[in-house]
């Protein structure tokens, strides 16, 4: 008998309503088929909003529910019109920046949540090559790859020990990466600006290219690239500031570090990002190396990142609870998370009653709960009647 799947309740965790039943070996390989099939039409933006707008229609809301318009202007003229309260974005910083300075100027300010570009480094420790660099490198390829690059949270630049266990990891990393089949990206502007952008980086001294993007001939498609670079070109301003900045698209930069010093100058140096990840050995990891390496290193990387990863990778953001997708600028624009439990307060406006009557108050506030809402009451979680703690709705069976 196939399991039930429930619907969960995002701020509290607990089961609602029985929704669906878990999907069959077949009909996963089906559906993964036909989603294959369906990358190419899918890759044009004019079908993905007329998609969104018949099925607006078809569920009986306004087809301009979803409406598509283009142009950098017309983004411009869509963050300052009158009725606009709130505007997101994701995108370039000069495209963002443009659009959070008119939010900021116009005659009433309006919250902007823009996510503009995130390098999320990685440092790998010595201790940590030694163990498992191949674990590590694989891992990497993973994770650089992973949507042909496009992940906000694609790992950019790693910092990875001089010396032979940093040669491993590289060597296990370019196996890999260079192993992942060529992939679609999101239009021919964003390939052509990829392409573009290993080539301008790989022209800078003592920068090298184990791996080079593959162009595959007519669509949107590429292959992964890895560049290399010694740390200390980065350790100041200058022509190679150009690896400080993220790449869109399936590339990542290995600095690679003659010491922690050096390693802990350059990450002074990369600005504000979604996400940091720590590979670190068993030792530093238990908090018993030492040094003190690991603890050192996280409170170097806590400043830069919105999310800290140890032992781990960055591109994979579940929506939970606990979860935080944000950063300093110019990761984000503003410190609210775009993904988790409390994602929708970015368009939500807060509002206290105070002394208000309660047949006044908006029945989510009033005491009898009559929508039967999950609900904080003076700071304690209320359960709605008829619901069970950690379980289904009362009298609703709960399956195999």
């Amino acid at each position: 008998m196939a399991a039930p799947v429930w619907s969960v309740d995002p701020r509290t965790g607990k089961r609602r309503e029985r929704v669906a039943v878990e999907a069959t070996a077949d009909a996963v390989d089906a559906a993964v088929r036909a989603a294959h099939a369906a990358r190419g039409p899918l890759a044009d933006r004019g079908r993905r909003a007329a998609l969104l707008r018949r099925a607006a229609a078809e569920t009986g809301l306004p087809a301009d529910t979803v409406v598509l318009v283009h142009g950098f202007r017309a983004g411009l003229d869509l963050v300052r019109h009158p009725l606009v309260t709130a505007a997101g974005f994701t995108g370039s910083i000069r495209g963002g920046r443009a659009l959070c300075d008119a939010a900021a100027a116009r005659p009433h300010p309006i919250p902007f949540h823009g996510e503009l570009g995130s390098l999320n480094p990685v440092v790998v420790t010595e201790a940590a090559a030694g163990e498992r660099a191949d674990e590590i490198g694989t891992g990497l390829a993973g994770s650089m790859t992973l949507g042909t690059g496009q992940f906000c949270v694609k790992p950019g630049l790693v910092l990875v020990p001089d010396g032979p266990h940093g040669d491993r990891l590289l060597t296990a990393l370019t196996a890999a990466a260079g192993a992942t089949g060529p992939g679609v990206m999101l239009d021919h502007r964003m390939r052509d600006a990829f392409l573009a952008g290993i080539h301008e980086r790989a022209q800078l001294p003592d920068v090298q290219a184990p791996l080079r993007p593959v162009a595959v001939d007519g669509g949107h498609t590429v292959g992964a690239a890895v560049l290399t670079v010694d740390a200390a070109r980065l350790a100041v301003p200058g022509p190679h500031d150009l690896l400080l900045e993220e790449c869109f698209g399936p590339v990542t930069v290995l600095a690679r570090c003659a010491d922690e010093d050096e390693a802990t100058a350059l990450l002074a140096r990369v600005p504000g990002t979604l996400s940091a990840t720590l590979q670190l050995s068993a030792a530093e990891s238990a908090g018993t190396d030492p040094a003190g390496r690991g603890a050192r290193l996280l409170a170097a990387v806590t400043p830069l990142a919105g999310r800290v990863v140890v032992n781990g990778w960055p591109t994979g953001v579940a929506v939970a609870p606990a979860q935080h997708h944000g950063g300093p600028y110019p990761a984000t624009t503003s410190t609210a998370t775009s993904v988790g439990a409390t994602a929708v307060e970015r368009w939500l406006r807060p509002v206290a009653y105070q002394d208000t009557p309660p047949a006044l108050l908006p029945p989510e506030l009033r005491d009898a709960n009559p929508l039967e809402l999950p609900r904080r009451v003076d700071g304690r979680a209320e359960e709605p009647r008829g619901h069970r703690a950690g379980g289904p709705p009362a009298g609703e069976g709960t399956g195999p």
